[in-house]
This record gives structure tokens, sequence and C-alpha cells, in this order.
């Protein structure tokens, strides 16, 4: 293992480095601290505001003080800012409810993707400033934690105790056991509920002892109900265990006995690999009383039992290896490095010392990034190259991102720019009109959206533009503006953005476009300089053809020098653009004019993927999309199209795919297209299958952890019933769809041990998704998470999904698989 993944391995997370001065902010946060709310009307409200006990929330205190409100979780939270940069502070300004001079005493907290803001304002300076760094350190640990799957502690564990706590005596009965278990989003009948209650309660002093769990017993119980038997199963596979020894070993450990209640989709293909459902004939057994006293790990110590038979449920660090080498294909690997990770992961003192890892500390390998399904070498750094020209790569690409939901009617804001461009989008849209006091203005035309001023947007996007990724930005103009208002916005963009604004080209003469490397930092302007059907200017020499006259009335001069590589062109055919056009020539289709030249017969759609190696292509929504609803990126990307427009606001499958492709290559927004769609022969076809670069996915899909409830609410009613479907998208023939059966009544350790296999034929340009969904006997199947990931960017092996919610943030929910390709 090379020191980078070394690095990332042993970065600790925010939670494991807490002094005593984050306790202290936080000891601040959690006392009661008035702040005057302001509202988007110029109304202020004074409230009491807090941090929660358990650290995940800010409440406050409503207009009648015995009324206790969440003001946000903090897993929502986007950003804090201080001073007047939200809407509602402008809003306010404009409307004079605050004056400039109590900037210094404001600040802003962003969630949901930055639609909503909680604008505040302190009575000091000190406590705006302990409230920023307070919060900041709480966005960051979360975010930690959830990378690492940190956020299942201890500490968690015990919130929900408190919480299942309805009497507050430091104790549960049985029934608040079992109102918490539907918490859990998992369903035992009493038997099993009695059984985990009283093995996990080591309290033997009285009769209320026995019928109450105190809280280091509730964690005993909990780690009975949530544990992992097969993980224990693999490591007895590698540690050469025989089948007396796993069985055995399996007998002490698992506590959930019974096999788990499968409603059948359809009949799964015959598996002669490792099975991961428990054995009809296995009976339950009372754990030795030295297991039920141990409250740091459910784990049993090896023993031996009255027959002699060993029990082995840890990896030795030569075992480790063997594992991490063949199961994992992690060839460069010492004894040295394995003895680290022991070191970094094992949880017990037993365990480090010995040098021996155990199944709470597979458990924590296995969820770090490293070891997850998605290659953290590709999707934590650029490795691609970023030195040819820029048509050759895929774009990241907005669509109206001024708008926060559909086409038709609602505000527009620039938090949307704010959240596309923290997403890693290089290229945002906007419809630019004439406004008053001569300030250009941003909405959808002929439509009831409300406008906002384009410096504004300038604004934001100059807070934030390479804050994901140092390439270059691209802002798609639309403009409608008037001779004047055009020089105004040639004003704004030079004195926003100063010297990150492109405004002559890099060489004289070019043939292509220049590279994104030699573009880093830099805006480049998309858009017309000159009216549609007129021959364009060239860039250079700013002459006009001799055929057409350019109306000076009609485009500003200081706004058209402005747009150098990517000036708008009308389409008249493929073959007219590829013979008179220059590569700074750049072509937006509507979907269906995209649609229609995809359609043709071959070869003549492949002269599209010509078209995108020379000049760079947009494609966005039409006008039906009233809805923002998307496109479907993948038909385009597989033809070479450098900019597909998404809109970012609407959380559907399109934004999961783009989410997942735009993950590789560090996250930068620049993905170098395949070979395949850079020759210049016309080998490749979209719609045909390709043998010699073909490749078998199989995907055994093991268990489920920690899975959410419809929406995410911990208060629905009801338990869920999960299944994943497995869908893999790229060309025509790569698309394909699996499902598990679904598990009754258990979403907290759901297991499947269910197969799929898949034929892909193009492996550069496949995605594949992996959705959990609860069935309804009766209705829909609802989502409760997803993840995609790059067919080239899957690790084989053992490895975790850890699943986002429909908007990208990460939930607790992790699916266990195991993943194996092979040519064909």
């Amino acid at each position: 293992m090379d020191e980078i993944q070394w690095k990332r391995i042993m970065n600790t997370d925010a939670s494991d480095n807490i002094d005593t001065e984050q306790t202290d902010l936080l000891n601040c946060l959690k006392r009661r601290t008035t702040f005057i709310k302001y509202k988007p009307n110029g109304r202020t409200y004074s409230r009491l505001y807090y941090l929660v006990l358990s650290e995940d929330a800010i409440h406050y205190f409503g207009s009648k003080r015995s009324s206790k409100q969440e003001a946000c979780r903090i897993k929502d939270i986007d950003q804090i800012r201080s001073g007047f940069t939200t809407n509602v502070w402008k809003q306010c300004l404009k409307k004079r409810k605050i004056t400039d001079n109590k900037a210094h005493l404001a600040f802003s907290i962003l969630y949901h993707n930055n639609r909503h803001s909680l604008d505040l304002l302190a009575e000091s300076e000190e406590i705006r400033l302990r409230w920023i760094q307070g919060i900041e350190y709480l966005i960051n640990r979360y975010r930690s934690h959830i990378r690492t799957h940190r956020e299942i502690t201890d500490q968690w564990i015990w919130h929900l105790f408190s919480q299942a706590d309805l009497d507050h005596s430091g104790q549960l009965n049985r029934h608040e056991v079992r109102r918490l278990l539907h918490t859990l989003n998992i369903q035992l009948n009493e038997d099993e509920i009695n059984y985990y209650f009283n093995q996990a309660n080591i309290r033997l002093r009285n009769f209320h002892e026995l019928n109450h769990l105190d809280k280091d017993e509730f964690l005993i119980f909990y780690k009975y109900v949530s544990q992992r038997p097969e993980l224990l199963k693999i490591i007895c596979q590698f540690n050469s265990s025989t089948t007396e020894q796993l069985a055995a070993t399996l007998s002490e450990y698992t506590v959930i006995h019974k096999l788990p209640r499968l409603t059948s989709i359809h009949r799964a293909r015959p598996s002669h690999s490792l099975s991961f459902r428990k054995s009809k004939s296995t009976k339950r057994k009372s754990l030795p009383s030295s297991f039920r006293r141990r409250s740091a790990s459910i784990t049993p110590e090896p023993t031996t039992s009255s027959n002699r038979i060993e029990r082995k449920n840890y990896l030795t660090i030569e075992q480790l290896k063997d594992f991490l080498q063949k199961e994992e294909n992690i060839t460069a690997l010492s004894i040295e490095d394995c003895s680290r990770l022991i070191a970094r992961f094992e949880p017990s003192i037993e365990g480090r010392q010995c040098e021996q890892m155990g199944v709470d500390g597979l458990r924590l390998l296995l969820l770090h990034d490293e070891f997850c399904l998605m290659n953290a070498d590709k999707s934590h750094r650029v490795y691609h190259d970023m030195t040819r020209p820029i048509t050759d790569y895929f774009i990241a690409t907005s669509h109206n991102t001024y708008l926060r939901n559909n086409q038709i009617f609602g505000d527009c804001t620039p938090e949307t720019y704010i959240h596309a461009l923290r997403t890693g989008c290089r290229a945002v849209e906007m419809d630019c009109y004439d406004g008053e006091d001569m300030e250009p203005i941003v909405y959808h035309g002929n439509t009831l959206t409300v406008p906002i001023s384009f410096r504004d947007i300038l604004i934001a996007i100059e807070t934030v533009a390479f804050a994901a990724s140092p390439y270059p930005l691209f802002l798609n103009i639309e403009n409608h503006c008037s001779y004047q208002q055009q020089g105004i916005m040639a004003h704004h963009l030079q004195n926003i953005f100063k010297d990150h604004l492109l405004s002559e080209a890099l060489l004289e003469s070019f043939e292509t476009l220049p590279s994104p490397e030699q573009l880093k930092y830099k805006v480049i302007l998309r858009t017309r300089r000159c009216r549609k059907g007129q021959i364009p200017i060239d860039p250079i020499s700013n002459q006009i053809d001799d055929e057409t006259e350019l109306n000076l009335k009609d485009y500003h001069p200081d706004f058209a020098r402005l747009v150098i590589y990517a000036q708008i062109v009308s389409f008249t055919n493929i073959n007219h653009t590829i013979s008179t056009q220059k590569c700074h020539h750049s072509i937006s289709f509507k979907e269906s004019k995209a649609n229609e030249l995809i359609a043709m017969e071959s070869p003549r759609h492949q002269e599209l993927i010509t078209l995108t190696q020379r000049h760079l292509i947009r494609v966005y929504p039409g006008t039906i999309r009233q809805n923002s609803s998307n496109l479907h990126p993948l038909f385009y990307w597989t033809y070479g199209i450098q900019m597909v427009a998404l809109n970012y606001q609407t959380n559907d499958e399109s934004m999961c795919l783009q989410n997942g492709f735009f993950s590789d290559n560090g996250g930068c927004g620049y993905l170098l297209k395949p070979p395949c769609l850079l020759a210049t022969d016309r080998s490749f076809d979209p719609k045909e299958k390709f043998y010699d670069k073909g490749k078998r996915l199989q995907i055994h899909i093991i268990s489920g952890q920690h899975l959410p409830k419809e929406n995410n609410s911990v208060e629905d009613s009801d338990i869920s019933d999960p299944y994943v479907k497995v869908c893999t998208y790229g060309i025509d023939c790569d698309y394909t769809e699996h499902r598990t059966p679904s598990v009754r009544n258990n979403g907290l350790n759901p297991i499947w041990d269910h197969k799929m296999s898949a034929d892909i034929y193009c492996p550069e340009l496949c995605l594949v998704i992996f959705q959990v969904r609860d069935h309804d006997r009766y209705g829909r199947s609802t989502f409760l998470g997803q993840a995609c990931v790059p067919f080239h960017a899957l690790q084989l092996g053992y490895r975790h999904v850890k699943l986002k919610a429909k908007n990208g943030d990460y939930i607790h929910g992790t699916i266990f698989l195991h993943v194996k390709i092979e040519d064909f």
C-alpha cells in the first residue's frame, strides 16, 4: 500500500481529536442563547436557541416558552456564513429592516442543499463567532463520521437509549425496548425479545434489575440485535476453520438464529460458494457466562468446549494478509501493513496486543472508504490526463441553475449556484434580461419565476467558483439584454471575476481548444457573439466575414470580446458544421434534436461522435419538462456529448447517475472520454456489442445494515421489508436490471444472500446503481437509499456500499456484497 493510501486510512476524524476548546464551544452552544431571527418579509422574532444534548440538532423555544421546536439537524446543514450573504438578508436590507452596520452580528445557517436558511442576529460578535466555530466543528465531525461510518457509536446508541427512556429512570423495561426496536427498523416476536433481553441483562441482584436494562446492558442488547454473522463466516473461511469449528463458532456468536423471512420475487441462481444464511438445523444455545459479561464487543473469546472443538473467531496477522491479497485484490501488502491495519481498526485491547483481528475490527476496516466498493484512489484524486483539448472531456453541467423548483414559478436564487458548484458542477446557466435601474436580471423568460440580479449571481459564484475543482468554469449565458445592459454585464464580469475571467485567447492562432490544465482557475463565457443565422466573428481578429455585417446595436463589443473559446453558433447539419465551423464554435441541442441525430441509421448516427471530437456540444432538456424533470444523461454521454445539462434541483435517477459518473477523477467535474470516443476511425458504435472488451459482472448481495425507513423517518409506523435493485446503464446493450427477494420486517440487518450477473460490453461507459427499496405487498415499493458507482471504479471482493438519500447526502445505511469481474 502506498503512502497516499496510508494517509487516507490513518486520517482520524474530528471526534478523535476533540480538545478542551472544542468541548467549551459545544457547551456554549448547549446553553440557551438569544438570537433575533429574520424572515424575508422583514419580520423579526426573538428566540432562545441551543444545541441538544445529543449534539445532532439545534432547537429553539417558540413563542410559548414551553414549546421546544427543532430549527435544523446537523446532518442537513450545508454551510454557515457570516454577514449579509443570503437572499433573506438582502431582502431585509432592501426593505430597510436592518442596516449595514449590523453585518458583524449577522450569520446564516443554510440547510437542505442550500434551499433554506436560518438567518440570525447575535447580541455580540463574540457570541456569533462561537456559534459559527461550534457549528462548523459539528458539520465537519458529522461528515467525517458518515465517511468512516463512525456515526454508529456508543454515544449514538446511548442517545437512542435516552429517547426510549420515557420515564427518565435511566433504565428500559421490555415495553420501552419493544418501542426502541421499532425505531431501529426491526420487528421481533416476544420470545426473541425476551431471549436477547435476558442475555444482555448482567445485573442479577433483584427482580427490578432482572426486568430492566441500564445503559451498559442496552449496549450489549443492541450489539446482539445488530450483529454481523456474515463477517464471522468470512473470518472462519480464511482462518482455516473446519466445518465443525465454523458451526461451533457461529453457535456461540449468533444470537439471531432464525432464517431471514424472505419474500420471493423470482428464483435465485444456485450458489456453490459460501452461503450466508443460517442453517435450518441450528438450534438456540445459551451463551457462556463469560461472554455475557462482556460489554465492549459481542465477539466471544476463543474457547474450547467439552467436545474439544476449538472456536476460531479471529484472523491472525498472516491470515489477514492472505484475505486482503486473495479476496480484496490488494497485491502490494506487507506484514507490517497488516500490523498497522490491526492497530488502526481492531477495537479490543487483546486483539491489538496479539495482532489479531476479530469481527468488530473487520467490520470497521471494511467500512472505511479505502475498502468500500468505490475505488478511493479514483474518487479522492485527479488521475486523468488533463492536458488534452477540452473537447476530449465530459463536463458536469447544470440547466437553468438559477431555479429552485420547477420551470414555471418560484424564486430564482444564487444559492442554487453555490450548491451546484460545491458538488462539482463546472458549467452553470443564466438567462439574462434587462432589469430596472440599468441592472441586468436573471429569470426564466415568459414565466412566473421571480427574477434576481445578475450581479448577485456573479458574486455568489465567485465565492465558490473553484472550491471543489480548479478546472475551468463555464458560464452559459442566454443573452436577451439590450446593447447598454450588455455593457453593464461585461463590467460586472470583469469587476467581480477579475483575473479569473478569460478575456483573451491563450494563443493568437489555434486549431484545437486549450486543455483543462491550461485553463485552470478560469471563468469562460459560453454564449453568442452574433445574431442567430449570422456568420460568427473570429475571436482573434474580431473581424466579420464579408457575407455578414454585425449589427453593433445588438451586441456590445465589451461583452462580445469576452466570448473566446465557446462561441455558440447555429446548427444546420453535422457535415456543414465540421467543414465550415472552427474549433471555438459551440452548438446547443435541445434534447429532441439530439435524439433525432442519435436515431439515424448506422453509420450516420456515428457522425455525432465525430462532431464532438472537435466542437463543444451541449444538450439541454426540452420545453415539455416544465416540472424540471431530467433527460437521461448516459444516452448522450455514449455519443461523446460533453455538456449534458441537468436540473440539479431535481432528485431523480438522472442526478444519481450524474453524481456517480462525476464522482470519478477526484470529483473535479471533468472526465477524459474513453479511447473509443476519441478514435477517428468510427469503429465504435453505441448501438452494437463489442465482444473484445466485454466483462461479466458477478455480484453477491449478502446483507444490509441500518437501513432507514421511508423518507428517513424514525417515526414511520411501518417496519421496512427491504430488497435491493441493481441496474447497469451504458450503451444500448448494457442496460440490465436485477433484484433480490425482500426480507420481512428487518431494516436493521437483513440478509439476502442473493447472486446476480450481467454481461457488460462497454465497461468504460457503464454505471452501476444499487437501490434499496421497501417492498409493499399492496402498492408501489418506496425508496430507502441508493448509490451509483462507475463500472471501472468497482473494487473486487467483499465490499460495503454506503447509501445516499435522493438529494445525494449520505445516510447510515449500507449494503454488504461481493464483487467479481471476468472477461468473456
